[in-house]
């Protein structure tokens, strides 16, 4: 009797299929592999081209275009318009510089432009480069038949191993019901500008689009039901983009919870208040696109939440021959967290292929502790590790904090954006030994913070020393500069900027 996973090999036999009734056997085509991939999207992509490249066979599965949601309707798309977007804003407040410009945006001709960009994108992740490295393309919905078998369209897969990768789709809260909204994967067919754009969700996506929308003339009203914008940052991060956006003419609506929606669209909020507009953007966040994958067949766990339960290593905790990543495994949906954990989860499934495993050779556990993320917004904020409350949690007072004011940064000043900040956050020094202390957090509120962080990213990920990295130059004049400044801050007093112990 053979593996009950298969082998690398095509071959035809009869088969009883999965929905025929008793007795009914169909000639089906068998098609084995070593590895089978649901999803074509980074995490996708990068277990598919990861295998093939080890010289393994692999089949990646997907019902629509290779990509997924980051190529056609979210970091691609999205982080176009914003350039777009971030040209025009600057262009309008370049008077005081000595600019005068008239300048007329044209929404339609931008939302064309991020479509034709999405293109380029997608010519690097298209099904002839995709046979060209080895990965062969399944157009259809693959869902698990058994705990070693994917249907595809009428088509048997099997797999030594195999990799979920699905990915999230927009979440749509019960309220809105059935009043015609947009979402993150539907306002790029938008063929007109809005007359007034109502945004709900205060989160990097609310934020960003509403601003971009803003800047390229739209009317926007922005509507959260917390306290604040961005609650996963520092408070203070929130509170220089709730500024940025007012500035910008968005109408903000902060702690107000929507009761009801009414076709127009009209948002009912919990003070009695309503607000039109002539469309809805719901941007509430995203749910794991699990279902129907025929995960229970397979004896694959999922939690309340419909993600895919992995151990540290992104395996599955009840098939160990399944691993999972991306956004419907990972609370973390973003595209460098799915092409990390994708690789990762290759190593782990390519070493399991092996026939005597070494334990020693096992890859390393997979941290979410180290991810960087940004919100590119203008100015962008970025963050890795703990935030401040996070770290006094964890160690009370004796964590530190330093924050440098991008008031006091040349940098900031030459380009007129001094609203945001950098801020370190440190675990206590072993014996209180304040060089020693490891930095464990930052946070940056400026613009191109989402190219400074990568610096914070290593520090938290090498546990790096305060001292260590007050050290490091930074080239002058760059944002760089207050790293640096922060760093020796914890120290010794620098420039004004002193360290401080951590607040809940």
């Amino acid at each position: 009797m053979g593996h009950p996973y298969g082998c690398p090999t095509r071959r035809a036999g009869l088969v009883r299929h999965p929905y025929a009734s008793h007795g009914d056997r169909r000639r089906v085509t068998v098609e084995s592999y070593d590895v089978v991939v649901l999803g074509a999207g980074t995490g996708g992509l990068g277990a598919a081209r990861a295998v093939a490249a080890a010289g393994r066979t692999v089949a990646l599965v997907e019902p629509e275009r290779p990509g997924g949601d980051c190529t056609w309707t979210g970091c691609v798309p999205s982080k176009t318009l914003l350039e777009t977007a971030r040209a025009a804003r600057r262009a309008r407040r370049a008077g005081p510089r000595g600019v005068e410009a008239d300048v007329r945006a044209d929404l339609p001709a931008a939302l064309a432009h991020a479509r034709r960009v999405r293109e380029e994108v997608y010519e690097d992740e298209s099904p002839e480069v995709l046979a060209r490295q080895g990965v062969d393309l399944v157009t259809g919905r693959g869902r698990f038949t058994g705990p070693g078998q994917v249907e595809v369209g009428g088509r048997v897969l099997r797999g030594r191993r195999y990799v979920v990768a699905t990915g999230a789709r927009p979440r749509v809260p019960d309220v809105v019901g059935g009043v015609p909204h947009l979402t993150s994967e539907t306002v790029w067919d938008l063929a007109e500008a809005p007359g007034h754009l109502l945004v709900l969700g205060g989160g990097p996506v609310g934020c960003e689009l509403a601003q971009a929308f803003a800047a390229l003339g739209v009317r926007v009203t922005l509507v959260q039901s917390g306290p604040r914008l961005l609650p996963r940052d520092e408070p203070a991060a929130g509170e220089v983009v709730a500024a940025v956006l007012r500035d910008d003419g968005v109408d903000l609506r902060l702690g107000a919870r929507v009761v009801g929606v009414d076709p127009g669209p009209v948002l009912h909020l919990d003070d009695g208040a309503r607000v039109a507009g002539t469309h809805l953007l719901v941007c509430t966040g995203r749910s794991p696109e699990t279902a129907g994958l025929g995960l229970d067949a397979a004896g694959v766990a999922v939690g309340p939440d419909g993600r895919v339960l992995v151990d540290d290593r992104l395996r599955s905790r009840t098939n160990p021959h399944v691993w999972a990543v991306g956004d419907c495994a990972s609370p973390l949906a973003y595209t460098h967290v799915a092409d990390d954990q994708a690789r990762a989860a290759a190593g782990g499934l390519l070493l399991s292929l092996t026939r005597r495993p070494s334990r020693a050779a096992l890859p390393g556990r997979w941290r979410q502790d180290r991810v960087p993320w940004v919100t590119f917004t203008d100015p962008e904020v970025a963050h890795v590790g703990l935030t401040e409350a996070q770290a006094h949690a964890r160690w009370g007072a004796q964590a530190r904090v330093v924050t440098v004011p991008m008031s006091a940064v040349d940098r900031a000043r030459c380009a007129g954006r001094t609203e945001g900040f950098l801020t370190l956050v440190a675990a206590p020094g072993p014996l209180g030994v304040a060089a020693a202390a490891r930095v464990v957090g930052m946070t940056a509120v400026c613009p191109g913070a989402g190219e400074l962080v990568a610096a914070g990213a290593l520090a938290v990920a090498a546990r790096t020393t305060v001292a260590r990295l007050a050290l490091t130059t930074a080239a002058y004049p760059t944002y760089g500069v207050a790293l640096r400044v922060a760093a020796a801050a914890f120290v010794a007093p620098h420039g004004g900027v002193v360290a401080r112990p951590a607040a809940p």
